[in-house]
């Protein structure tokens, strides 16, 4: 790619048009070369990117880089002005995290009077928006991330939303205000139900999609809510901070995404197996959760029901009333003493 064309295409998320590629000094020939060898990529008609290697990424990943360009290629397409990116296509945007959200589409809310409706892999919604729902995101017209999370959460499961949802009020919390306005505009939306609901079990203490997708399968099993981030000391003094905690169970389980060993840092296993020690030593069982355990949920809350009956506790659901004197549901830094 020439310098002129390269520049033009990193402003726009890597993205570029035919008559632009024309206008860096590129003939229809040498565009259809370089599609055909595959040194650039046809994202949609008459929109292309550069060639990129995506392998190093998760499946998810690479799906939201491709989405993100997907977006980029439509709004290069558009008129300015007549329409926004929305929903889950503008939590892409925005960089909060997704999963098991539809990234088929493109997503567009029409500032126009274009009729809404799916046409060419872009779905275009037609609502009300006021310049306190509106801002850029990679040099974009976008929905904001509040305004994006409660279109998302009306049109995905209740598992997408609150993984979105999590993330969102962790690392960008709405304020009150603007939590109450989305709430009434959006009262009467399909599947608000679903996005409220979603937003009531969502928890900043929630830290890896991970985690979140691990506390909706737990709760949808009707298991007692457990404390999240719980920190535990010994005799020796700081053993460490679980992901969950079942008090009256007396049960930790973690969600073990296998980053940090892969790559094959022996130290830190290690550290992990003398830290598990601990935890067992307090009298607690632990159970260690991996991505590939969510895709048998059956099997996975079997183990943990296994483990609540090693304890000497019911597997049933119950409150978590009668908790240590120093853990407090919520407070990511509270220490818990083991009576």
């Amino acid at each position: 790619m020439n310098p002129k064309l390269k520049l033009l295409a990193e402003a726009q998320g890597g993205v570029f048009s035919r008559a632009q590629a024309a206008r860096c000094g590129y003939t229809l020939g040498q565009i259809h070369e370089r599609i055909q060898d595959g040194r650039w990529e046809r994202m949609r008609h008459g929109q292309y990117a550069e060639a990129v290697d995506l392998g190093h990424l998760p499946p998810w990943e690479q799906q939201t880089v491709h989405h993100r360009r997907l977006v980029h290629a439509v709004m290069n397409s558009m008129t300015p002005g007549t329409a926004a990116v929305s929903h889950q296509s503008a939590l892409v945007m925005h960089g909060v995290p997704l999963w098991g959200a539809d990234l088929d589409d493109v997503h567009l809310s029409r500032l126009d009077r274009h009729r809404g409706g799916r046409i060419a892999g872009v779905r275009h919604h037609r609502g009300k928006l006021t310049d306190s729902d509106l801002t850029t995101a990679g040099g974009l017209l976008v929905t904001t991330v509040a305004r994006s999370l409660f279109e998302m959460a009306c049109t995905s499961s209740f598992e997408a939303a609150v993984v979105s949802a999590d993330a969102v009020r962790r690392d960008r919390p709405i304020g009150e205000a603007e939590l109450e306005r989305l709430l009434e505009v959006t009262a009467f939306w399909p599947g608000s139900a679903t996005a409220r609901a979603a937003l009531d079990f969502s928890s900043p203490l929630a830290e890896s999609v991970g985690e979140s997708r691990l506390r909706v399968l737990l709760h949808t099993y009707g298991l007692a809510a457990p404390v999240l981030q719980a920190v535990f000391t010994d005799a020796a003094g700081f053993v460490g901070r679980v992901d969950f905690f079942f008090a009256a169970e007396r049960t930790v389980v973690e969600f073990d995404g296998l980053l940090k060993y892969a790559d094959g840092d022996r130290e830190a296993l290690i550290r992990e197996k003398l830290r598990e020690d601990r935890l067992r030593a307090l009298g607690l069982q632990v159970v260690r959760v991996t991505w590939a355990d969510l895709q048998h949920p059956d099997r996975l809350i079997t183990r943990i029901r296994q483990a609540f009956a090693r304890a000497g506790a019911p597997s049933v659901a119950r409150s978590t009333g009668g908790l240590p004197p120093h853990i407090f549901s919520g407070q990511p830094s509270s220490s818990v003493d083991i009576p």
